[in-house]
């Protein structure tokens, strides 16, 4: 059977959560870019492999399959590193998919889903009208209780929400809380959630997450300037896409 065909888009955090497990676990994939920003995740071709137009998704021979968390179970275990990144005992693979699951309805969506993308996203890429100061705000507290939920875990697992080694599950969630680097109130987010300030900077200083937020990282100072600049300004979100293809 061919390599499995990840269809990746750098600016998702999904998406790269799945990029950079790939790259931790030296899995062979072939990159097919589909630009959110571009609409490609609306095209024929990729609805045929996701109806759900959404990234990452995978083909595998006539196997398709969505959702970031699948694709890194079922890429784990077609390449036998399953018991590395998702745990040995019934008891580890166990919480590494509880801490998935957590993930859907805590960090993900408070910090990325209800925060990062009305608060930052959108008012950078498309000029959307960010909500009021103290609706930022709320949202903001609200993700910090998520943030403490994280860090109370990680200060009884240790190191990695896997124990010693990381993850599929740090992958997963870290991706999501790394967007927040756009954010001007970054550091706002975590004074009382020391545990997840230093699990944060030991995923960074791994050559997965260099590799894999290279182009995210990239924009972060295009990004940062939109936030800041006229509210009225016409904005092309395809320049995301031009910029890190090299076309502007």
């Amino acid at each position: 059977m061919n390599r499995p065909i990840l269809y990746h888009d750098p600016t998702s955090e999904p998406s790269r959560a799945v990029h950079w497990f790939v790259q931790e676990a030296a899995i062979d994939v072939d990159i097919n870019y589909t630009w959110l920003t571009r609409d490609d995740h609306l095209a024929p071709e990729f609805l045929a492999v996701n109806p759900a137009h959404q990234v990452p998704a995978l083909k595998h021979g006539q196997f398709c399959l969505a959702e970031a968390a699948s694709i890194m179970i079922y890429l784990a275990e077609i390449n036998n590193v399953q018991d590395r990144w998702i745990g040995v005992s019934p008891q580890d693979k166990a919480r590494t998919m509880q801490f998935m699951s957590w993930h859907h309805t805590n960090t993900r969506l408070t910090i990325t889903l209800n925060y990062f993308l009305p608060v930052l996203l959108m008012p950078a890429y498309i000029g959307a009208t960010p909500p009021s100061d103290d609706m930022t705000q709320q949202l903001r507290d609200v993700g910090k209780e998520s943030l403490k939920t994280l860090n109370q875990a990680l200060v009884e697992r240790g190191t990695f929400l896997g124990g010693v080694e990381p993850s599929i599950a740090d992958f997963f969630i870290a991706s999501d809380i790394f967007a927040l680097d756009i954010d001007p109130a970054r550091e706002d987010w975590f004074p009382h959630c020391p545990a997840v300030s230093v699990w944060l900077a030991k995923l960074r200083s791994r050559d997965g997450y260099k590799s894999s937020h290279s182009q995210w990282n990239a924009i972060l100072p295009r990004v940062r300037k939109l936030l800041t600049s006229n509210p009225i300004e016409q904005r092309t979100p395809s320049r995301v896409a031009d910029f890190l293809e090299g076309r502007s």
